[in-house]
């Protein structure tokens, strides 16, 4: 692989796209029955243990517009795998739930996800991935300021 002479802000920001890129072609190829997109608000479903969240929650959680996630939650609907319902305690609000059939496929995938999550970081160094997550946790804290600004 050549590898421009750029400055590291400028690879990485690029390598960072070219990696999604493909996280996205190959876990598209993990699943026979959803994409890797709709796999990943399924996966954010399961960080709001105590409520489940609304849309807008859920699209924060995601990282994507309210439009993107509704249009990857319905679909997810007419599949099965998630319901809506409305909030006991607050009427105007709809919540998201995921319903048992994703809880099969969850299953059903637990050891190839393994198996994929481990090829994915096959030799690198804990302690190189432990630096990987802080850099990726002030990137994201700093696009969420970002977004704010505008």
């Amino acid at each position: 692989m050549i590898i421009p002479d750029y400055n590291d802000e400028r690879l990485l920001f690029g390598m960072l796209i070219k990696s999604a890129n493909k996280l996205q072609v190959i876990g598209d190829r993990l699943f026979e029955e959803i994409t890797m997109k709709q796999w990943f608000v399924l996966a954010m479903l399961e960080v709001f243990r105590e409520e489940d969240p609304t849309l807008n929650e859920l699209a924060t959680m995601v990282g994507s517009s309210h439009q993107n996630v509704k249009q990857l939650v319905l679909k997810l609907q007419e599949k099965g795998y998630v319901d809506f319902y409305e909030d006991p305690k607050d009427k105007r609000k709809r919540r998201i739930k995921a319903t048992g059939k994703w809880k099969e496929v969850e299953v059903k995938y637990t050891e190839k996800e393994e198996t994929h999550m481990k090829a994915i970081f096959q030799g690198v160094d804990p302690r190189a991935l432990n630096d990987a997550v802080q850099v990726m946790l002030q990137i994201t804290k700093n696009l969420e300021e970002m977004k704010s600004d505008e």
